[in-house]
């Protein structure tokens, strides 16, 4: 009896302590996640015995955690490269292949990168199309990511007026504020 009151507790405080770490958006740009997307593709390329190699085609999206050894999860586009996996050149020094021609993937991958040990642990799960006529792509915008947009629009004078209202009702300024030019404008997703 002692022992199952005994097994009762510790089993009731693992999940207590098991708390998944959250991820936060990453700007599809940063260094970091391509490294993570640079394991992910070596990794990919290294498992495969035959065929050509692919090449980063465009990340989609991407997600860290914080700390010191980040997880990285991240979701690209990958496209059959000139290069044969023989060769065994990083996929950085291939061409792309002609698209009509060339097999094309999506990738989603979870990086745990340490630095200090100089280790990464990838598990990833890709899928490739090999018709590429069939396939429809879509512009993904990169969350996080700034799009320059036209700042002659009305969406862009409307927010500007708002804010500038906003501002001259709560400033200490002696003289009120108004729109005279837009120079530019961006959208981040």
């Amino acid at each position: 009896m002692k022992a199952f009151i005994v097994l009762a507790l510790c089993c009731s405080f693992f999940p207590s302590r098991a708390i998944p770490l959250a991820f936060e958006f990453s700007d599809c740009d940063d260094p970091d996640v391509f490294k993570a997307v640079d394991a992910a593709l070596k990794k990919y390329n290294g498992d495969r015995a035959t065929g050509n190699q692919f090449a980063l085609y465009v990340v989609m999206e991407a997600k860290r955690t914080a700390g010191p050894d980040p997880q990285f999860y991240v979701k690209y586009r990958i496209l059959e490269s000139t290069c044969a996996t023989e060769e065994n050149k990083h996929w950085q020094h291939c061409h792309y292949k002609v698209s009509a021609e060339a097999k094309t993937g999506e990738c989603t991958a979870r990086v745990h990168m340490n630095d200090a040990d100089q280790t990464t642990n990838v598990t990833q799960e890709c899928k490739i199309f090999s018709d590429v006529s069939k396939i429809r792509l879509t512009e993904t915008p990169c969350l996080g990511c700034f799009y320059p947009i036209s700042s002659d629009g009305s969406e862009v004078s409307e927010i500007l007026e708002k804010a500038i209202q906003k501002f001259n009702k709560h400033s200490d300024e002696l003289a009120l504020f108004k729109l005279v030019e837009v120079k530019e404008a961006k959208r981040q997703v």
